[in-house]
């Protein structure tokens, strides 16, 4: 029983290696968030939808992609990096860790800036849901994928 802890142990992802998917699975969400939030905008737009989708992409590719970019260095890949350490601690290996870490990740992400910047408590109406869903079913799939294609763990080649 302890040779296969160790062995599982000698086998888990570092932190370097939890930091850099983390990076990844924050591209992917932000990528597929920015196409997601552009098709509503089309979607949701009776008239000049075509132009509501090239102004939305564009907001995602030029000022969103800056503060992106410092948000993910800064805040996203450390919390990510933490919670996935946590989540090989605390819990036997699955595939669903990145999954529950995804989810992790953008619940903490979004409630914290709820707590930050919301004056006034949420309405519960669809267009909130949706808006906070969405990110945490993205963030989901993203943890899937890094899992899976990038640190391919559990039942993953060996490290060394």
């Amino acid at each position: 029983m302890q040779i296969h802890q160790q062995q599982a142990a000698q086998t888990q992802p570092g932190v370097s290696e939890l930091f850099f998917a983390s990076l990844v699975a924050s591209a992917l969400v932000y990528v597929a968030g920015a196409l997601v939030f552009s098709g509503i905008s089309f979607l949701g737009t009776r008239t000049g939808g075509f132009f509501a989708v090239l102004q939305s992409l564009a907001m995602f590719a030029s000022v969103g992609l800056i503060a992106a970019t410092m948000l993910v260095f800064l805040v996203v890949a450390p919390l990510g990096t933490a919670l996935g350490l946590a989540m090989l601690k605390i819990s036997p290996p699955g595939w669903w860790q990145g999954p529950i870490t995804g989810a992790l990740v953008a619940l903490s992400l979004e409630a914290s800036v709820l707590a930050l910047f919301a004056s006034e408590p949420l309405q519960p109406e669809w267009g909130n849901a949706a808006t906070l869903a969405i990110p945490v079913a993205l963030a989901m799939v993203a943890g899937a994928i890094v899992q899976q294609r990038l640190l391919r763990w559990p039942a993953g080649r060996p490290r060394g």
